[in-house]
């Protein structure tokens, strides 16, 4: 439950909004912001039926205050993958399921961008932003291949995702944010080669086979 009076004279937008791959589940972070930021802004992670029923918290303002980004569903549909810094540190690749239960860390790898959970459970797909510690500081950055069996990684792409305009407020930035195909043996993710913008496809067929 909430306390009301913590939004008094806020503002909120609902942001990120994705279905569930069963498609009976979406998924949606609230933002909750003063016109002024005199405050920090509130960020929540809520899922609802298809129809907006049945709206369940699965990370709260207080979960996320310390630090965090970018949720996405797990493959089971009832559960939601993203970075949190549990720690109030260093990101952490972690599972929650739709109603705030077993919140669990997936991997001693430290998180990072858009991850996003393989249905064999082993491996995670990840990326990262342009002003994080993991990028390469030329404007490339790696799509991140971890295995959850043996807590390591590997760089499967170094893409360059740092365009020639950005815009004044970075609006045009370029995040490559892989994603699955239906099947789960190709990804799909965006760079900036050669200062256009494209959309790349990779087929990971071989290495899930590993």
């Amino acid at each position: 439950s909430y306390d009301a009076s913590r939004y008094i004279g806020r503002a909120w937008y609902g942001f990120h909004v994705k279905w569930n791959p069963q498609g009976d589940r979406i998924m949606m972070v609230v933002r909750c912001i003063l016109p002024d930021k005199s405050k920090p802004e509130l960020r929540s992670v809520i899922t609802m039926g298809a129809d907006g029923s049945d709206i369940r918290v699965a990370v709260n303002e207080d979960i996320w205050a310390p630090g965090g980004h970018h949720p996405d569903w797990g493959p089971d549909g009832e559960s939601v993958t993203m970075n949190l810094k549990l720690d109030g540190e260093g990101l952490s690749l972690i599972r929650v399921g739709i109603d705030g239960s077993n919140l669990e860390t997936l991997t001693t790898v430290q998180g990072s961008g858009h991850p996003t959970l393989h249905p064999n459970q082993r491996h995670i797909l990840t990326d990262v932003y342009l002003h994080e510690k993991l990028a390469y500081g030329d404007g490339t950055t790696p799509i991140r291949w971890i295995d959850r069996k043996t807590h390591t990684e590997e760089t499967i792409v170094r893409i360059n995702n740092d365009p020639p305009y950005r815009g004044p407020k970075r609006e045009l930035r370029i995040d490559p944010h892989p994603a699955w195909d239906r099947d789960y043996k190709r990804i799909v993710f965006n760079g900036c080669d050669n200062g256009i913008r494209r959309v790349y496809l990779a087929d990971l067929t071989a290495k899930l086979e590993e």
